[in-house]
């Protein structure tokens, strides 16, 4: 209409569409609107074709894509054409959608949430909680509605979860201000949509609860926990969790709007690697990363950087952390680091599950499923309201970092890969950043910071040739360099004339886009200069499939004394052979490479083996070292390997050797794995029995689980029915602990069988003992039963007290759950004396509180309350909080049951505050105990 000025409109957060003032334009088939979606999300910057292709079409592209590309662009430049402030462009190798902010509906939110958040901070609350109002106005539906491709769809999930986050930030704001009634039915949607988000539910509670309605509140805590725990198998958090109790509690806080419940806090996590001192060149990426980041700081979103990618020994990981590091102090909930072991070249990339588990552990989350999606949706949860810095380095692929990306959140994820993750750029909305070499001046100047500049300025013209016979890669100029360093009477031109003879040697073997060529040849360079014990030594650490080793196990594997192998060691990593980290060493990647390479060629077969089990070996005996110091007359199995011949670590403290346990552990893993392929049965079984502590505590139940199946395989091998019967016993622990009872009492009961054909009444009444306990959990009571009494006729006095008492217990336990406290108390006698024999002071405080329920379920009231009483007077004096808090919730019972319900409510009160501050799974009985208290009391 001429005249008439068309301004552009455009919408994303609904069906995709178009306005030019008052007109709708018409944007053609869906793939078309997908295209614009991808250029107006990306306004002003230039979209590549392969990038629009990706995005739209994903891995289905077919030939003539390119032809549609162009047809599309076509088209949309023509509906637009009517519009007067909008240019759809060719720039480059791709297109640029040139349109205001203001024309946008996605970028006015991310510019009224910024202002909100500035009215925030001034002070103005209830002016910002209304203009998050409006930004939360404008979405229409299901963002990008009906458009195909990959980008659509990751673009839907991340616009959706930021609606979610403005509803949370939103109802903070209104409740502060006390305006808590008009969110009630606002947070009631949000809940139903997003069951999972504790956030939300948390501000419902608190709303309905400032409005009056405290049953309310208490139902919404209800309905949240039981959808964790048949969804999730989770229980809530602490925040929600402490949100409930101060409801119960009815705290006058609460009634303050200022006044917000307290937020527990976890460890915050601070992984980061060191960072290279001598870091060179990078100011572009550098810039681009830090431009990246600010852009979207506002967002809401996670930022995924992805490709930090290049080459081996580029400097992925060096700039991965230097940028981190600059950055840390924008992330105060912690950062992350997991090398993902995408090339590793002796253990397999980590699983989905593996990453998961190690990221929600240092989380500080204690996890019990090991479903990856249940594991993924933890995940997120707990990043969802953190900023939080993560770097995922060495990925293989897309897939195995796609569920350890946060969802809606304010995160930062790294990358580095040396792959390009293209399907990480397409669906998950990732900024690549392709590392190439340095530059001949940073490479110089890198030469200059490790051998002097004075010296490269003698000698530039040798130097540029070194420079250039290294590649120009980071890895190899470090090693060169340090060659240089010990050798200040040699010119560089004679250094260049040996490494032009090395690499002329080594071309000939390889093919010309082998990265390993430049490295290659400056490593052998650097090898053929060592001493032979030296170079003996770089050898066989090359059969070393740990990440890490200490000076106590290297000398084990190379048999050398310990001070030698200490100065072996500190000279290799002198010459950037290995990398020192605290007390242990390591290779680079592609350093390993070569050392594995070597120690094939240049060692004979039997001596390859020989190290290898002597490592092995000496681990071996170094774990169940740990494990007696940790644990008094720990019950070991039998042995009858030899020690090795080498020092074992000096535990001069259970704290030293908790330490050392703990990180070796997961060295171990990989030893286990090679013993088995080298048909080490023996140890391959012994080691990952002694994984038992590290795994349980930890929880990584599937991980434990993983490797159990490889020791059972050894340990079926072996004429010995032992191996078989404690790893058998061990799988049933490790599957019960995850809710796989019914396979756990497989194992269990197939362990039985193994252990009926030796003699070992230990191990024989320990897995009676735990199979009564896994079918106790299945409420299999009698079947629970036979086996606990079994258990402890085998208990006979030439085993420990300690053994005779923890069979007794999980019999008298059993007796009491299943409604016959009249036979537990006689074993009780028998077990408690057993207990304070050998002072086993928490099998004694837990058989107390067993006696005490079997009189309270008798109806001896008074004999009752004397052993809760008895019970709470000896935890208190030991600091036993847990069977402190379960004396307090039978106290409460017994005065329910009495109908005394004050002083009920008082002790279910003490007893669910020490629960929820110890995570256990008691709380929701204590819970439930108040609410049928408030139900019995209004009745």
């Amino acid at each position: 209409m001429a005249g008439v000025e068309q301004t552009m409109w455009i919408e994303l957060l609904g069906e995709v569409k178009a306005h030019a003032g008052e007109h709708e334009i018409v944007l053609g088939p869906p793939r078309q609107r997908a295209i614009l979606a991808i250029l107006a999300m990306r306004a002003n910057q230039t979209v590549s074709r392969a990038q629009l292709i990706d995005g739209v079409w994903g891995d289905a592209a077919p030939a003539s894509v390119e032809g549609s590309v162009h047809t599309y662009i076509h088209g949309l430049r023509r509906a637009l054409s009517i519009a007067d402030d909008v240019a759809l462009t060719r720039s480059g190798a791709g297109y640029q959608l040139a349109v205001g902010h203001h024309e946008l509906d996605v970028s006015v939110v991310e510019s009224r949430l910024s202002d909100a958040r500035e009215l925030a901070r001034a002070g103005q609350g209830s002016a910002a909680a209304d203009l998050i109002g409006r930004c939360l106005a404008l979405w229409r539906g299901n963002p990008l509605s009906g458009l195909p491709g990959p980008f659509a769809e990751s673009e839907r999930v991340r616009l959706s979860e930021l609606r979610y986050q403005l509803v949370e930030e939103r109802a903070e704001l209104m409740l502060a201000c006390g305006r808590h009634r008009e969110l009630i039915s606002e947070l009631g949607e949000a809940v139903e949509a997003e069951p999972f988000r504790e956030g939300l539910r948390a501000q419902l509670m608190l709303a309905l609860y400032r409005s009056g309605r405290r049953a309310d509140a208490l139902t919404e805590f209800e309905a949240a926990r039981r959808a964790l725990a048949d969804e999730l198998g989770l229980d809530p958090g602490p925040a929600l969790t402490d949100l409930h109790l101060r409801i119960l509690r009815s705290e006058p806080e609460l009634d303050t709007p200022t006044e917000t419940p307290a937020q527990p806090r976890s460890p915050v996590p601070a992984q980061l690697p060191h960072e290279a001192p001598d870091f060179i060149g990078r100011t572009e990426e550098l810039d681009q990363l830090e431009q990246w980041c600010s852009t979207t700081r506002a967002s809401g979103k996670a930022l995924v950087i992805s490709a930090i990618d290049g080459a081996g020994g580029i400097g992925k990981t060096t700039l991965a952390v230097r940028f981190a590091r600059t950055v840390i102090e924008n992330y105060p909930d912690g950062q992350l680091y997991l090398d993902l072991r995408g090339f590793d070249p002796n253990r397999a990339p980590l699983s989905t599950s593996d990453a998961l588990g190690q990221l929600l552990w240092a989380l500080g989350s204690p996890h019990r499923r090991s479903e990856p999606d249940a594991l993924a949706s933890m995940y997120r949860t707990l990043l969802s309201d953190k900023r939080v810095l993560i770097l995922l380095d060495n990925a293989v692929s897309t897939e195995q970092v796609r569920d350890l990306l946060p969802g809606t959140s304010n995160s930062l994820v790294l990358v580095t890969s040396r792959n390009r993750l293209s399907g990480l750029v397409a669906r998950d909305g990732a900024r690549r950043l392709t590392l190439g070499l340095l530059t001949e001046a940073e490479a110089l100047e890198l030469l200059r910071k490790t051998i002097g500049g004075q010296r490269v300025d003698n000698e530039v013209t040798y130097a540029a040739e070194l420079v250039r016979l290294c590649g120009y890669l980071p890895l190899a100029l470090r090693v060169a360099a340090e060659k240089i360093s010990g050798n200040p009477d040699t010119s560089l031109s004679e250094l260049v004339e040996n490494l032009h003879a090395v690499q002329d040697r080594l071309d000939n073997l390889h093919v010309d886009d082998d990265e390993m060529t430049s490295v290659r040849s400056v490593i052998s360079w650097s090898y053929t200069t060592l001493d032979a014990e030296s170079a003996r030594a770089f050898r066989l650490l090359g059969l070393v499939r740990t990440p890490r080793i200490d000076v106590h196990a290297a000398a084990a594997l190379i048999d050398r004394p310990l001070t030698e192998t200490s100065e072996i060691l500190h000279a290799l990593s002198e010459q950037h052979l290995l990398e020192p980290d605290a007390n242990r060493y390591g290779f680079h990647d592609l350093i390993k490479v070569y050392a594995g390479e070597t120690v094939e060629t240049d060692e004979t077969a039997e001596m390859r083996r020989r190290a290898s089990r002597e490592l092995m070996v000496w681990y071996l005996h170094a774990m169940r070292a740990a494990l007696r110091r940790l644990i008094k007359d720990y019950p070991l199995p039998t042995l009858r390997i030899p020690p090795s011949a080498h020092a074992l670590p000096d535990f001069e403290t259970r704290e030293s050797a908790l330490t050392w346990y703990e990180y070796e552990t997961k060295n171990v893993v990989a030893l286990i794995e090679h013993a088995a392929e080298l048909g080490e049965h023996e140890i391959a079984w012994q080691l990952a029995w002694c994984t038992y502590n590290s795994f349980y505590s930890t929880g990584l139940m599937s991980e434990w689980i993983q490797l159990l199946t490889i020791a059972l395989k050894s340990a079926e091998k072996l004429p010995n029915p032992e191996a078989r019967a404690r790893i058998l016993m061990f799988l049933g622990i490790g599957n019960s602990r995850i809710g796989r009872n019914d396979l756990a009492v497989e194992y269990l009961e197939r362990g039985l069988s193994a252990v009926r054909e030796i003699d070992i009444a230990q191990l024989h009444s320990s897995m009676l003992a735990n199979l009564a306990s896994t079918l106790r959990e299945m409420k299999r009571y009698d079947e629970g039963i036979a086996y606990a009494l079994e258990a402890v006729e085998l208990a006979t006095p030439e085993l420990s007290h300690y053994q005779k008492a923890g069979c007794i217990d999980a019999l008298c336990e059993l007796y009491v759950e299943s409604g016959r406290p009249d036979q537990a108390l006689p074993y009780a006698e028998i077990g408690l004396r057993a207990a304070r024999a050998c002072d086993a002071v928490l099998l004694e405080a837990n058989m107390m509180v067993t006696v005490a329920h079997a009189y309270r379920d008798l109806g001896d009231i008074s004999k009752a309350m004397r052993e809760y009483e008895a019970t709470l007077e000896l935890c208190r004096r030991l600091g036993d909080r847990y069977h402190e808090a379960l004396a307090l919730l039978g106290t409460a019972e017994l005065h329910r049951r009495a109908n005394r319900f004050p002083p009920a409510r008082k002790y279910a009160l003490l007893a669910l505050d020490i629960f929820v501050e110890l995570d256990g799974e008691e709380s929701d009985v204590a819970r439930e105990l108040l609410a049928s208290l408030d139900t019995e009391a209004a009745s």
